[in-house]
């Protein structure tokens, strides 16, 4: 095995070590995680809500126009929520930057990487537009396995572009050069990335195999019924919290792991 092929396999482990070995950065990043999903699923929710309760409503606009109205402000509502994603991406682009090297953080580039998102947005709006097309004229009994056929190589797609196209730009890419790497890293550079999936597919089978093995193992030992319910109800809580979990900290070094990607390949 050359040093190469040993430095691709423990990619994984040596994000990990990074992350591990500067607690203060990996804080930081949670942290702008959780402010982001607040903002998310509850204050832009709220003013939404607020705003179309009070300002757009049928009685202050004509007929023929509440659905040009309603269209602007969704736009609207959706580049707020891009520009949010943007904001907290970059920041954390910024601390995994920091776990590579000594640099001053700027936002002198936000406006671009938000504008990056747009493009990438855009692109995958257009590829999920075709493949609905190709969904809706499928069979309706064939429909749950295209549906699977599409949409798991989709989002695995997304998800490698994303993360390529952003690591890239923050390496110091231009946004055209940037969209180029995420296509490049998606569809030609595959040993680049699968063993990162494959670890978080694996990850996923063994939670789920452990989860659903504990809760038959519940249920064999415990003889009341009643007491079964109530134990599996807070099972079956602490098992989703446990996955998210899991989840989200692959997702955290996965990060790390394509920035450093976007660094070997300059």
């Amino acid at each position: 095995m050359t040093p190469k092929q040993i430095k691709k396999e423990i990619l994984f482990l040596k994000s990990f070590s990074l992350l591990k070995s500067n607690p203060s950065k990996a804080g930081l990043m949670v942290l702008f995680d959780i402010l982001f999903f607040a903002i998310i699923f509850y204050i832009l929710p709220i003013s939404n809500a607020y705003i179309s309760h009070n300002f757009i409503t049928p009685d202050k606009f004509a007929s023929s126009s509440i659905l040009i109205v309603f269209i602007v402000f969704s736009l609207i509502y959706y580049l707020a929520i891009l520009f949010v994603y943007s904001f907290f991406k970059y920041c954390v682009l910024g601390f995994i930057r920091s776990l590579f090297d000594k640099t001053d953080f700027s936002f002198k580039r936000l406006g671009q990487f938000y504008s990056l998102n747009i493009i990438i947005t855009g692109i995958f709006f257009a590829a999920m537009l075709l493949l609905s097309f190709i969904l809706a004229n499928a069979r309706e009994i064939y429909r749950p396995f295209v549906f699977a056929v599409l949409a798991i190589p989709y989002m695995l797609f997304l998800y490698v572009m994303l993360n390529a196209s952003h690591s890239s730009f923050y390496s110091g890419l231009s946004i055209k050069e940037s969209v180029r790497e995420g296509f490049k890293t998606t569809f030609t550079r595959v040993e680049v990335y699968k063993r990162i999936i494959l670890i978080m597919i694996l990850t996923a089978l063994i939670l789920l195999l452990l989860f659903l093995g504990s809760g038959y193992l519940i249920r064999l030992a415990s003889k009341n019924y009643t007491l079964y319910l109530g134990i599996y109800t807070y099972f079956k809580q602490a098992s989703i919290i446990i996955f998210d979990l899991a989840v989200y900290m692959f997702i955290l070094i996965n990060r790390v792991s394509f920035y450093s990607m976007s660094k070997d390949t300059k």
